[in-house]
Protein backbone atom coordinates (compact mmCIF):
# COMPACT_ATOMS: atom_id res chain seq x y z
CA UNK A 1 0.00 0.00 0.00
CA UNK A 2 2.70 2.53 1.18
CA UNK A 3 4.56 1.68 -2.40
CA UNK A 4 1.06 2.44 -4.24
CA UNK A 5 0.20 6.28 -2.28
CA UNK A 6 4.52 6.90 -3.15
CA UNK A 7 4.06 6.02 -7.08
CA UNK A 8 0.72 8.13 -7.16
CA UNK A 9 1.80 10.67 -5.07
CA UNK A 10 5.28 11.19 -7.27
CA UNK A 11 3.32 11.12 -10.48
CA UNK A 12 0.91 13.99 -8.98
CA UNK A 13 3.98 16.05 -8.48
CA UNK A 14 6.05 15.17 -12.35
CA UNK A 15 3.01 15.79 -14.39
CA UNK A 16 2.08 19.34 -13.47
CA UNK A 17 5.29 20.09 -15.27
CA UNK A 18 4.58 18.96 -18.46
CA UNK A 19 0.92 20.10 -18.44
CA UNK A 20 -1.31 22.70 -17.97
CA UNK A 21 -3.08 22.48 -14.25
CA UNK A 22 -5.76 23.88 -12.33
CA UNK A 23 -6.51 22.99 -8.83
CA UNK A 24 -9.46 22.98 -7.51
CA UNK A 25 -11.71 21.80 -4.00
CA UNK A 26 -15.30 20.89 -3.37
CA UNK A 27 -17.66 19.52 -0.48
CA UNK A 28 -20.63 17.58 -0.34
CA UNK A 29 -23.09 15.18 1.66
CA UNK A 30 -23.39 11.68 0.37
CA UNK A 31 -25.14 8.51 0.82
CA UNK A 32 -23.00 4.95 1.14
CA UNK A 33 -23.85 1.52 1.62
CA UNK A 34 -22.64 -1.92 2.82
CA UNK A 35 -23.54 -4.44 -0.47
CA UNK A 36 -23.81 -7.87 0.56
CA UNK A 37 -25.62 -11.11 -1.69
CA UNK A 38 -27.63 -12.90 1.28
CA UNK A 39 -30.41 -15.77 0.27
CA UNK A 40 -29.72 -14.93 -3.32
CA UNK A 41 -30.28 -11.46 -3.08
CA UNK A 42 -28.38 -8.11 -2.84
CA UNK A 43 -29.31 -6.56 0.71
CA UNK A 44 -27.47 -3.51 1.33
CA UNK A 45 -28.12 -1.14 4.73
CA UNK A 46 -26.65 2.52 4.37
CA UNK A 47 -25.83 5.85 6.34
CA UNK A 48 -25.48 9.73 5.42
CA UNK A 49 -21.98 11.14 5.52
CA UNK A 50 -19.97 13.67 4.15
CA UNK A 51 -16.73 14.48 2.12
CA UNK A 52 -13.96 17.24 1.37
CA UNK A 53 -11.68 17.50 -1.42
CA UNK A 54 -9.02 18.77 -3.15
CA UNK A 55 -8.55 18.27 -7.15
CA UNK A 56 -5.80 19.20 -9.87
CA UNK A 57 -7.98 19.05 -13.38
CA UNK A 58 -4.50 17.96 -15.66
CA UNK A 59 -5.26 18.43 -19.75
CA UNK A 60 -3.85 16.16 -21.75
CA UNK A 61 -5.47 16.21 -25.00
CA UNK A 62 -8.15 18.90 -26.41
CA UNK A 63 -11.00 18.10 -24.14
CA UNK A 64 -9.60 15.46 -22.56
CA UNK A 65 -8.20 15.68 -19.04
CA UNK A 66 -6.94 13.58 -16.20
CA UNK A 67 -8.60 14.38 -12.59
CA UNK A 68 -6.74 13.24 -9.65
CA UNK A 69 -8.67 13.60 -6.14
CA UNK A 70 -7.52 13.58 -2.66
CA UNK A 71 -10.85 13.53 -0.65
CA UNK A 72 -11.55 12.91 2.96
CA UNK A 73 -14.64 10.60 3.77
CA UNK A 74 -17.04 9.34 5.50
CA UNK A 75 -18.87 6.39 5.04
CA UNK A 76 -19.88 2.92 6.08
CA UNK A 77 -23.00 1.17 6.33
CA UNK A 78 -24.81 -1.78 7.66
CA UNK A 79 -24.73 -5.72 7.48
CA UNK A 80 -24.98 -9.44 9.00
CA UNK A 81 -22.56 -11.81 9.97
CA UNK A 82 -23.57 -15.52 10.37
CA UNK A 83 -21.60 -16.18 13.60
CA UNK A 84 -24.06 -19.10 14.39
CA UNK A 85 -26.93 -20.50 12.56
CA UNK A 86 -30.58 -19.03 13.14
CA UNK A 87 -28.23 -15.97 14.50
CA UNK A 88 -26.72 -13.35 12.52
CA UNK A 89 -25.18 -10.60 14.21
CA UNK A 90 -26.18 -7.10 13.11
CA UNK A 91 -23.42 -4.79 12.32
CA UNK A 92 -23.22 -0.94 11.96
CA UNK A 93 -20.50 0.57 10.58
CA UNK A 94 -19.33 4.28 10.73
CA UNK A 95 -15.63 5.26 9.43
CA UNK A 96 -13.59 7.77 7.78
CA UNK A 97 -11.11 7.39 5.00
CA UNK A 98 -8.56 8.93 2.63
CA UNK A 99 -10.15 8.14 -0.98
CA UNK A 100 -8.36 8.87 -4.10
CA UNK A 101 -9.83 8.67 -7.78
CA UNK A 102 -8.16 9.31 -10.71
CA UNK A 103 -10.29 10.09 -13.60
CA UNK A 104 -10.04 10.87 -17.21
CA UNK A 105 -12.54 13.39 -17.35
CA UNK A 106 -14.02 14.67 -21.13
CA UNK A 107 -15.12 17.69 -21.33
CA UNK A 108 -17.64 20.17 -23.65
CA UNK A 109 -18.97 23.32 -23.38
CA UNK A 110 -22.29 24.84 -23.85
CA UNK A 111 -22.94 28.73 -24.10
CA UNK A 112 -20.81 29.50 -20.76
CA UNK A 113 -21.20 26.36 -19.41
CA UNK A 114 -19.02 23.35 -18.93
CA UNK A 115 -20.19 20.12 -18.91
CA UNK A 116 -17.87 16.59 -17.74
CA UNK A 117 -18.55 13.20 -17.79
CA UNK A 118 -15.59 10.60 -16.43
CA UNK A 119 -14.56 7.70 -14.68
CA UNK A 120 -11.43 5.56 -13.68
CA UNK A 121 -9.86 3.82 -10.66
CA UNK A 122 -9.93 4.96 -7.09
CA UNK A 123 -7.62 3.96 -4.20
CA UNK A 124 -9.82 3.88 -0.60
CA UNK A 125 -8.06 3.69 2.50
CA UNK A 126 -9.94 3.34 6.17
CA UNK A 127 -8.26 5.45 8.69
CA UNK A 128 -10.59 5.21 11.69
CA UNK A 129 -14.25 4.60 12.75
CA UNK A 130 -16.33 2.17 14.71
CA UNK A 131 -18.95 -0.17 14.89
CA UNK A 132 -22.18 -0.86 16.53
CA UNK A 133 -22.96 -4.81 16.64
CA UNK A 134 -25.88 -5.67 18.53
CA UNK A 135 -26.19 -2.28 20.14
CA UNK A 136 -22.27 -2.44 21.50
CA UNK A 137 -20.29 -0.12 20.13
CA UNK A 138 -16.56 -1.27 19.14
CA UNK A 139 -13.81 0.92 17.96
CA UNK A 140 -12.22 -0.20 14.22
CA UNK A 141 -9.32 -2.27 13.88
CA UNK A 142 -9.16 -2.18 10.13
CA UNK A 143 -7.15 -5.20 8.78
CA UNK A 144 -8.02 -7.06 11.83
CA UNK A 145 -9.22 -10.42 11.39
CA UNK A 146 -12.43 -10.28 13.71
CA UNK A 147 -16.29 -10.16 12.38
CA UNK A 148 -16.24 -6.06 13.88
CA UNK A 149 -13.53 -4.81 11.03
CA UNK A 150 -12.84 -4.26 7.60
CA UNK A 151 -10.22 -4.67 5.64
CA UNK A 152 -7.01 -2.19 5.70
CA UNK A 153 -7.43 -0.84 1.74
CA UNK A 154 -9.96 -1.23 -0.64
CA UNK A 155 -10.16 -0.34 -4.80
CA UNK A 156 -13.11 0.42 -6.76
CA UNK A 157 -13.97 2.65 -9.81
CA UNK A 158 -15.36 5.62 -9.83
CA UNK A 159 -17.50 7.50 -12.16
CA UNK A 160 -19.08 11.40 -12.24
CA UNK A 161 -21.06 13.90 -13.89
CA UNK A 162 -19.50 17.92 -13.59
CA UNK A 163 -21.54 21.14 -14.61
CA UNK A 164 -19.18 24.11 -14.15
CA UNK A 165 -20.13 27.79 -14.19
CA UNK A 166 -17.96 30.56 -14.23
CA UNK A 167 -15.74 28.92 -11.94
CA UNK A 168 -18.32 27.00 -9.90
CA UNK A 169 -19.61 23.53 -10.16
CA UNK A 170 -21.74 21.06 -8.76
CA UNK A 171 -20.73 17.06 -9.01
CA UNK A 172 -22.23 13.72 -8.78
CA UNK A 173 -19.51 11.04 -8.37
CA UNK A 174 -20.14 7.35 -7.31
CA UNK A 175 -17.76 5.01 -6.04
CA UNK A 176 -18.05 1.14 -6.68
CA UNK A 177 -15.80 -1.45 -4.24
CA UNK A 178 -14.59 -4.22 -5.89
CA UNK A 179 -12.77 -5.86 -3.34
CA UNK A 180 -14.64 -8.22 -0.25
CA UNK A 181 -14.16 -5.79 2.55
CA UNK A 182 -15.18 -7.89 5.03
CA UNK A 183 -12.10 -9.49 6.73
CA UNK A 184 -12.99 -13.10 7.52
CA UNK A 185 -14.25 -15.95 4.54
CA UNK A 186 -16.12 -18.64 6.51
CA UNK A 187 -17.71 -21.05 4.46
CA UNK A 188 -21.31 -19.72 3.15
CA UNK A 189 -20.06 -16.23 4.61
CA UNK A 190 -21.81 -13.17 1.43
CA UNK A 191 -18.87 -10.73 0.34
CA UNK A 192 -18.91 -6.97 1.87
CA UNK A 193 -18.67 -4.26 -0.65
CA UNK A 194 -18.33 -0.85 0.47
CA UNK A 195 -20.33 1.70 -2.08
CA UNK A 196 -21.02 5.40 -2.15
CA UNK A 197 -22.64 8.33 -4.04
CA UNK A 198 -21.58 12.13 -3.09
CA UNK A 199 -22.90 15.27 -4.82
CA UNK A 200 -20.61 18.43 -4.19
CA UNK A 201 -20.20 21.96 -4.66
CA UNK A 202 -17.29 23.34 -5.07
CA UNK A 203 -14.77 25.99 -7.22
CA UNK A 204 -11.82 25.77 -9.70
CA UNK A 205 -9.14 28.52 -9.17
CA UNK A 206 -9.30 29.20 -13.04
CA UNK A 207 -7.34 32.28 -14.46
Amino acid sequence: MKKIVFILALFLLITPLSAQVTFGVKAGAGFSSLVQRRDGQLKSGGRFGYSVAGIADIRLYHRVSLRPELAFTSQGGSFYTQMEEDFPEDHNSHYYSIQIPLNVMYTFTYEDVKFGVGGGPALDIPLWGYAKVDGHHHDMSFGSKTTDNLKAIDLGVNVGINIEYHKFFFSVNSFCGVLNMSPLKKLGEPSLYQNNVTFSVGYMFRR
